[in-house]
């Protein structure tokens, strides 16, 4: 099932490449304009002492892939569903939801992945990214773990929700949690103590937070990388039982 999803990805970036390449070239530019250039004249160094620029580097890729991560996942489980689409079609196939919960999150973190990592290139030519092999593998792991973390939750939002609206709104939310709240812009050390307690716990901010432990002390934090494993596994079973719930209904 994940060969047969790939193929298709494959065949709809080859149908529409031009777009594609745009997407890929004008988002870092347009995140080094918007962020980088402004925020470095405010924080200089993060608070480990390093050049913003140099600091933020990660952090954008950990953006730009959760964008690309959206639509995809946006299109097969809340806009062909609500409209008696693919997605019924390929439930009625001989196999399990928990595999087709996996298919398409696998697929859709690999392209996600993909895009991050060349956007990492594309950003290396605007601003400083120094980055070793081992915190680019650091860097890889752990984007992979966040990306399959975030796209459990737009799984379950898209599931549980029928009406374009609310959709919208908590799509809305999720893309200002997923932009201030995981440290990827603004460190935690930033905001009161206890609005850093409550960000530093939820589940979105754990692979950054270690990727960081990594690059600043290269200490491998295996509590979180252990939580975040075990919640990814866990929640794709869930959203397994939620997709049987709807498609039922």
């Amino acid at each position: 099932m994940i060969y047969a999803l790939l193929r298709r990805r494959i065949w709809l970036w080859q149908n529409r490449l031009m777009l594609s390449l745009v997407f890929l070239l004008v988002i870092p530019i347009i995140l080094t304009a918007m962020i980088v250039l402004p925020f470095k004249n405010i924080f200089v160094n993060s608070l480990t002492d390093m050049p913003f620029e140099q600091w933020v580097a990660p952090g954008l890729i950990f953006i730009i892939s959760s964008i690309a991560l959206v639509p995809f996942l946006y299109r097969e489980f809340f806009s062909l569903r609500i409209h008696r689409k693919m997605l019924v079609h390929i439930s009625m196939a001989p196999y399990t939801k928990q595999k087709i919960i996996l298919g398409y999150l696998t697929v859709a973190v690999l392209e996600a992945l993909l895009i991050g990592l060349v956007s990492l290139v594309i950003l290396s030519v605007f601003i400083p990214v120094h980055l070793s092999a081992s915190e680019l593998l650091m860097l890889t792991i752990q984007l992979i773990i966040y990306l399959c973390i975030l796209g459990n939750l737009i799984i379950t939002i898209a599931l549980a929700i029928d009406a374009v609206t609310p959709f919208l709104l908590i799509s809305f939310y999720l893309i200002i949690l997923v932009i201030f709240g995981n440290g990827f812009i603004v460190e935690f050390g930033f905001f009161p103590i206890a609005v850093e307690s409550i960000l530093k716990l939820q589940p979105l901010s754990l692979p950054y937070q270690s990727l960081q432990i990594f690059i600043t002390g290269r200490v491998m934090e295996w509590s979180k990388f252990g939580i975040s494993l075990l919640l990814s596994g866990i929640w794709i079973t869930g959203n397994s039982f939620l997709l049987q719930k709807k498609l039922r209904q």
